[in-house]
């Protein structure tokens, strides 16, 4: 028979002779006939037996007979601090009858009859968590692999043990009166504004920025969503994380079988958070899972032998989630104006132009880069997915080398362009602008006005766009087919005879010709953008910048070798070049402009 574990030598007997200070009379685990919670004995009047056991002559708690190893301990990919066997200490103590094993009447020293429908076992309902311990705060661990052995930390603060460890007693005070669940629940402090958390998790940029999430002002008092505080400010660690038996994602509020995304989407759907990333994500083309977990590891990167990313093997399972892009501890509400990586992505980490991980970005390409460049599993490698994924002569999904300072030809996203004069650019935009992943790939809602989430959450166009820009063939040129494209460029001037691609026209003393009108809407076409440009850019891996100039590079499905073998384009300088094909039945043999 399983008895409860012995504490230490205690001389005190009864409820009147609790630790100096202690309210265990009129709290929840004074069982004893006098107590006022839901389990009490029968006639027991000694508050303390049920969990000390003076004078047992069974010290250390070596009487029980389960094994430490029958319990399954919280485990992390980031928890540095040294993990015992098993639970030790107060914490066994605890769990003699917080695992549900034990009924509570069944002391070490003694059996004490309890009152009908206090015996038995604790049940989950109150309190019981079984030897699964993996979804619960870590226990029986150094703080620290440096941590010193010493309590308290400080005044109505977490607290180690004696021998430097965490403990259920380090957040739990069992002699604690507990009159105020909402403040208190057996904490050794306050909760509100995360206090007691933050006296051991030191979260960069919670405090400092201050981040979105610690200021927030945004009420939680909607309905279906549960809190402890009326803001989220105040709620703090506990709008998202559950200390005791969290769902399948360890310390998240995940209901089983769910995504770790529906933590943020449960505050992000318009009732807390002021803008709905929840619809967005639920578009046709956006960031996020079918369902079920995501796959994110906290433990991620570059270095990683578990969890490698960017990934190195065409066999890895690729995935997202929310806390890919974003640092919900450091997340500020708004973007500074430079670097544009400091608002929302703030603290994030990303890959550098250089394939080297950074934390914190500097810059959105960087936290792009961590999916989007080396990984060795990018689906576009794989070959066409759909009836709008354009078909190149050579695939480079690297899109670190794509913008590279190397690359034949690429838009302007590590830095300012190099393709001299752009007639037609409208305004901010100049050959000098650095452009952003999020100025093509964001919400198609955004593209309507105020009112929508930045940033690339979802879309109904196809490759996550903000407006539409379609690859299909001879589908027709209009203001609307490639709105994208006139986001930057000015429709009128791309077709005239202004652009940089334009002729000399045949009848004399007529403007020059507009060979962009002459490929988008005669009859011989219309081709598309794409039959002829890269929106991303070129590597150098995969063209040159002779024959990939101002982002040439042809889909092999439209374009063709020409009578003798030739498919390319050849720049000969400002606004002049050749091409050597044949497209739509009509061939080009180094036919120049």
């Amino acid at each position: 028979m399983k008895r409860l574990l012995v504490l230490g030598l205690l001389a005190a007997t009864s409820a009147s002779a609790a630790p100096s200070g202690s309210t265990v009379s009129q709290g929840k685990h004074n069982l004893s006939v006098s107590g006022k919670g839901p389990l009490r004995a029968q006639d027991e009047r000694r508050a303390c037996i049920f969990c000390h056991a003076a004078h047992s002559g069974k010290p250390g708690g070596k009487n029980r007979p389960d094994s430490a190893a029958q319990y399954q301990t919280y485990r992390s990919s980031t928890m540095v601090a040294r993990p015992s066997a098993g639970p030790t200490g107060a914490t066994r103590t605890c769990l003699s009858c917080h695992d549900g094993t034990i009924a509570v009447g069944d002391t070490a020293t003694k059996r004490i009859p309890m009152a009908a429908g206090s015996s038995g076992k604790l049940t989950s309902a109150q309190g019981s968590f079984g030897f699964d311990l993996t979804s619960t705060h870590p226990v029986s661990i150094a703080a620290t692999p440096t941590a010193a052995t010493r309590r308290p930390l400080a005044d109505e603060a977490a607290q180690l043990d004696k021998s430097g460890q965490v403990q259920c007693t380090s957040c739990h005070d069992p002699h604690s009166e507990d009159t105020d669940p909402v403040e208190k629940n057996f904490l050794v402090g306050s909760s509100r504004n995360g206090a007691l958390c933050t006296t051991c998790h030191t979260l960069p940029g919670w405090q400092a920025n201050p981040s979105a999430h610690q200021a927030s002002l945004a009420s939680t008092r909607v309905p279906g969503y549960a809190s402890l505080y009326p803001t989220v400010g105040e709620n703090a660690c506990a709008s998202c994380h559950v200390s005791h038996g969290a769902g399948a994602v360890p310390l998240l509020k995940v209901d089983k079988g769910a995504s770790e995304d529906s933590v943020c989407l449960g505050c992000h759907d318009g009732r807390i958070a002021r803008l709905d990333v929840a619809t967005e994500v639920r578009k046709p083309y956006a960031h996020s899972m079918a369902g079920g977990p995501t796959g994110h590891d906290p433990g991620e990167g570059p270095t990683s032998a578990t969890a490698r990313l960017p990934e190195n093997l065409l066999s890895q399972r690729r995935h997202v989630a929310c806390v890919d892009c974003h640092d919900p501890h450091s997340a500020l509400a708004r973007p500074a104006l430079a670097p544009r990586a400091t608002g929302p992505l703030a603290g994030a980490w990303g890959i550098d132009r250089n394939g080297l991980r950074v934390q914190p970005v500097n810059y959105e390409y960087e936290v792009c880069f961590k999916c989007h460049a080396d990984s060795a599993n990018q689906p576009q490698a794989r070959g066409p997915t759909g009836i709008e994924t354009v078909r190149r002569a050579v695939t480079d999904v690297n899109l670190r080398r794509v913008f590279g300072a190397d690359a034949a030809s690429s838009h302007p996203v590590l830095g300012p362009g190099r393709g001299g004069s752009i007639p037609g650019l409208l305004p901010p935009y100049s050959t000098s602008s650095i452009i952003y992943c999020g100025d093509c790939h964001a919400s198609d809602a955004q593209a309507l006005g105020a009112g929508a989430p930045r940033g690339p959450h979802g879309s109904t166009y196809p490759h996550l766009l903000e407006r539409s820009y379609s690859t299909i063939d001879r589908i027709g040129e209009s203001a609307a087919t490639y709105a994208l494209c006139y986001k930057c460029h000015d429709r009128a001037t791309l077709l005239s005879g202004g652009s940089n691609f334009s002729r000399t026209s045949p009848t004399p003393g007529a403007p020059r010709q507009g060979l962009h009108q002459l490929h988008l809407t005669t009859a011989l076409g219309p081709a598309s953008c794409a039959a002829c440009h890269s929106a991303h850019g070129v590597s150098a891996q995969a063209g040159n910048p002779v024959n990939n100039a101002h982002l040439i590079d042809f889909d092999v499905s439209i374009v063709s070798p020409n009578a003798r073998g030739f498919r390319q384009y050849t720049t000969s300088g400002a606004r002049s070049g050749s091409c050597a094909l044949s497209c739509h039945g009509k061939n080009h043999d180094n036919l120049g402009y």
